[in-house]
């Protein structure tokens, strides 16, 4: 569906639409599409068409608030300045490359709870409101993702929600200013575990897994967080026990004993 963009002086306005060819795809890859203008009652000058991902980020203030708002990254400029003519309609295609950061929000063909990425067209209008239409995209799990998150799932923590949090996690090859997590409950296997939070940092050849587990305490010694954190290499992905290599994770984070 064509959405209204305002002409300078409030003047008849152009339309744009957004045609993906690509309704799900995973980080790395890319999302194809095709977008239209549609000339108003007069001609318009267009400073630039591009297409960005957005998700909705967490984001702690220094008055403890938490606010949740759109935030955008991985644009891409599609087309520079040109003049729309009055009732013309133009299209440019596009393909849009996937950051490997991007979050994720299936995984075994179901839908993460909380989890939502979007493609939004931004067209950049001369004396008028910029204009904006956004897609829903599925982000389907990374291999690696995936047999992970499988092993956390064979080791009885239930899935419960995912969030995406402003910030950084220390030591890893995070670029976005942002990071997913995936929260899980607790395990019958674990009962030390209240919780545990699942992040993936992904490059080309390998990707980060932090864990953070939130371990009951005893009679001495309060609940306290633990967070731990190893690589996966995409070339030993099918070579290597990750069920294992969890559990050795969780032992080192004294949520065992």
């Amino acid at each position: 569906m064509f959405k209204q963009m305002l002409a300078a002086a409030g003047v008849g306005g152009a339309e744009v639409d957004t045609e993906l060819f690509t309704p799900g795809v995973q980080p790395g890859g890319l999302v194809e599409g095709v977008i239209r203008l549609r000339g108003g009652r007069v001609d318009q000058a267009v400073g630039q068409v591009a297409v960005e991902f957005i998700t909705r980020v967490e984001r702690e203030y220094s008055d403890g608030e938490e606010r949740v708002a759109d935030q955008a990254f991985g644009r891409v400029a599609v087309t520079g300045p040109f003049t729309l003519g009055a009732g013309r309609i133009t299209e440019f295609r596009f393909a849009a490359p996937v950051p490997l950061e991007t979050p994720i929000t299936f995984f075994d063909g179901h839908h993460l709870p909380g989890a939502a990425v979007a493609l939004r067209t931004v067209v950049d209008l001369h004396g008028a409101v910029d204009s904006t239409d956004t897609d829903p995209i599925g982000i389907g799990a990374l291999p690696a993702q995936h047999v992970v998150l499988d092993a956390v799932r064979r080791m009885g923590f239930p899935l419960l929600r995912t969030d995406v949090e402003a910030g950084r996690i220390n030591r890893t090859p995070q670029r976005l200013p942002f990071y997913q997590e995936l929260e899980f409950g607790r395990s019958p296997h674990f009962p030390r575990v209240n919780q545990l939070e699942v992040t993936f940092i992904a490059t080309e050849t390998g990707m980060a897994v932090v864990l953070e587990a939130d371990i009951q305490g005893s009679l001495l010694r309060g609940t306290r967080d633990g967070i731990g954190m190893f690589w996966v290499d995409y070339a030993q992905l099918a070579h290597q026990d990750w069920t294992r290599e969890i559990h050795q994770s969780l032992h080192r984070l004294g949520a065992l004993g």
